[in-house]
């Protein structure tokens, strides 16, 4: 069974509902969770925020595990036994290339359909879905600065994922000629939000927009 969080990004006033919904989806009494930065943290500044805020939820055990320049093969492959991976948000484009350098892509899709649960944030999130080209689309696009060709994701859903919505029609007007041209499913999510995939189940939580090149509707919890 698939479990995946898909948030826009950490935040301290978050949604109640959608904390509680995460910290129901860890059935261990002391969950673990590792933590994947999207590019060397090598003041962990990232990282704190993200374990304060899961101590927050009650979850002390929080992991870092570089890719980048602080990379350990002989001991990433821990990571695959805690209960929970985090894939912080940063450059799409860089932290997809760094996935695709150490080929973790098809480890953390073995790992997503043995039952771990995958929790991202902004880009973290987008790399859950097929392709990471939203992210270079809008006002805000990430910079393709690695030269990245091969836009292909963990594609552990089958729609993409807009953090960062700013609430305007406008930003949904961009998204829905996005889905019209791509011929895709965008939800798009305000920053406090996100969707919880349970299994078949897709909930939402905060303000999430379903942008769909067929038609389209919303939520607001």
């Amino acid at each position: 069974m698939t479990t995946l969080v898909l948030l826009s990004d950490l935040v301290f006033e978050s949604n109640d509902k959608l904390n509680q919904k995460i910290r129901s989806l860890f059935h261990s009494e002391q969950p673990s969770i590792g933590y994947i930065p999207s590019c060397s943290d090598a003041e962990r500044r990232y990282f704190e925020h993200t374990r304060r805020y899961y101590n927050q939820i009650g979850i002390d055990n929080i992991q870092y595990y570089d890719l980048d320049l602080q990379y350990e093969e002989n001991t990433f492959g821990s990571i695959f036994e805690c209960d929970a991976i985090h894939l912080s948000g940063g450059n799409t484009f860089y932290f997809l290339s760094l996935l695709q350098k150490r080929n973790v892509l098809g480890l953390l899709r073995s790992y997503v359909k043995s039952g771990g649960m995958l929790i991202g944030v902004s880009a973290g999130s987008i790399l859950t879905t097929p392709t990471i080209e939203i992210a270079g689309y809008g006002e805000d696009a990430d910079e393709n600065n690695v030269d990245l060709k091969d836009m292909k994701a963990l594609g552990l859903v089958d729609f993409e994922f807009a953090p960062h919505w700013d609430g305007s029609e406008d930003a949904l007007d961009s998204l829905r000629e996005y889905t019209r041209v791509k011929r895709t499913v965008v939800y798009a999510c305000q920053d406090g939000g996100g969707l919880v995939v349970d299994g078949e189940r897709v909930e939402l939580y905060g303000n999430v927009c379903l942008v769909d090149y067929r038609e389209s509707g919303s939520s607001d919890e």
